[in-house]
C-alpha cells in the first residue's frame, strides 16, 4: 500500500473567476472576498479531484460570527493561470 503525504502547493500567478464563484461571493460578503479566495489559492492545501486531471479541492474553513463554516473551492490548473470554477459552504452532517 502507497502512503503518500498531500504537500501545500505555492501559486502566485493570475487567478480567473468563473461566473459562479463570482456570485457566491456576493452572497456571503460579509465573510468572503476575491482576495480570501485568492489568498486560499495561493496557500492552501491541494487536493487532486481524481474524476479529472488537473483540477483540485481545496477545503478552507471560516467563522461566520460564532459559527465555523467549511468553504469547498473548486479549481482547474493550466499551465498560465488557475481557474476558480465553483466555491460553496458545505453543509454539516
Amino acid at each position: 500500500m502507497a502512503f503518500f503525504q498531500l504537500k501545500k502547493r505555492i501559486y502566485t500567478g493570475p487567478i480567473e473567476f468563473g461566473p459562479q464563484p463570482r456570485t457566491w461571493i456576493a452572497k456571503h460578503r460579509s465573510f468572503a472576498s476575491k482576495e480570501w479566495i485568492e489568498s486560499r489559492i495561493r496557500y492552501g492545501e491541494w487536493i487532486n479531484d481524481r474524476s479529472k486531471q488537473s483540477h483540485f479541492l481545496i477545503y478552507a474553513t471560516n467563522f461566520d460570527g460564532i459559527k465555523p463554516l467549511t468553504i469547498l473551492i473548486k479549481i482547474r490548473m493550466f499551465e498560465t493561470h488557475v481557474l476558480v470554477y465553483h466555491a460553496h459552504v458545505l453543509r454539516k452532517k
